[in-house]
This record gives structure tokens, C-alpha cells and sequence, in this order.
């Protein structure tokens, strides 16, 4: 099998280490200028910490990674929303293996699980200023429907809520 083909899969708790690495390197690259680096510390400590990740791939829903050669290159997590939506609340593709199609790989994943739970929208948040996000998730048929403000270790995020059918 060659080294180039990328696998989704459910994640698993060996996948851990993986998807923190995977989370540092995105958000330097994805949120420099944006977050303050102090800000994106301090969220990565909390969100990514082996007990957080274990917790949310555990937690009801879809946590999924893409590997290639055995190792995590990214990842998204979708949260059930009863009775029939669910949010993307991550979604990060290490930056060298960007713009090849791993990221909608990932989303066709977490489209196909919901569908399995009887989902019919996704919705999901993202930075303002993250004018490749958005662009990702416009490109994607996903709709911005609203901006809001969320407070976060006493930091002020500026998102964007988006919708898609499913």
C-alpha cells in the first residue's frame, strides 16, 4: 500500500499524542495574527490535554482522523446536538498536507456519521479573521448565518456561526 494514501477512521486513544501535535502545529500556522499566542497556549493546554481528548473522543458524537503512513496528519470532532443537528467543533489538517483534499475527506466522514444518526445539518464555528476557514467551509456549502462574540480565558473571539444541510 503506499505511503501517500490517506485513512479516516474513528480516533482512538492512541490517536492522542497525534491529534495534540496536529493541534499545535495548525494553530500556530492558523491563528498567528489572529489569537494572541499567550491566548492559544492557554486553550491548547485545556482543550488538547491527553484527559480533554480522551474525554471528547469518548463524548457522544464523531471523532475522527485522517492518517497517512500511520500517523495523524488531522482530525475532526462532530457533537451530536439532539434531535437532529450536530456541530463541527474542530476541524485541523496539519499545514503541509493542506489544499490536497484531506480536509474534505474529513468532512465527508462526519457528513456520513450524521447522516447514520439521523443528523440533517452540521453547523460550525470559526475565527472571523479566518478568511481560509471560512473560505473552506463556503467552498463546502456551508452558509454564514451570524456573528458572535465568545469569551475565552479572558480573551474575546469574533465568529462566524455557518449551516449546512446535510
Amino acid at each position: 500500500m503506499s505511503q501517500r494514501v490517506v485513512t479516516i477512521r474513528g480516533a482512538a486513544r492512541s490517536d492522542v499524542p497525534g491529534i495534540a501535535d496536529v493541534a499545535r502545529k495548525t494553530w500556530t500556522a492558523t491563528y498567528a495574527g489572529i489569537i494572541p499566542d499567550e491566548v492559544q497556549r492557554e486553550l491548547l493546554e485545556s482543550w488538547y490535554s491527553a484527559p480533554a481528548l480522551l474525554r471528547a473522543i469518548e463524548s457522544p458524537g464523531a471523532f475522527l482522523v485522517a492518517t497517512q503512513a500511520g500517523h495523524v496528519i488531522g482530525f475532526a470532532q462532530f457533537v451530536w446536538q439532539p434531535p437532529e443537528s450536530a456541530e463541527l467543533t474542530r476541524i485541523y489538517v496539519l499545514p503541509e498536507r493542506q489544499h490536497v483534499g484531506v480536509g474534505t475527506m474529513l468532512l465527508d466522514a462526519g457528513f456520513a456519521a450524521c447522516r447514520k444518526r439521523g443528523v440533517g445539518r452540521v453547523s460550525v464555528l470559526v475565527e472571523w479573521d479566518n478568511v481560509i476557514g471560512r473560505a473552506f467551509y463556503r467552498s463546502r456549502a456551508f452558509t454564514e448565518i451570524g456573528k458572535r462574540r465568545q469569551e475565552v480565558v479572558g480573551y474575546s473571539l469574533d465568529l462566524v456561526e455557518c449551516h449546512r444541510e446535510i
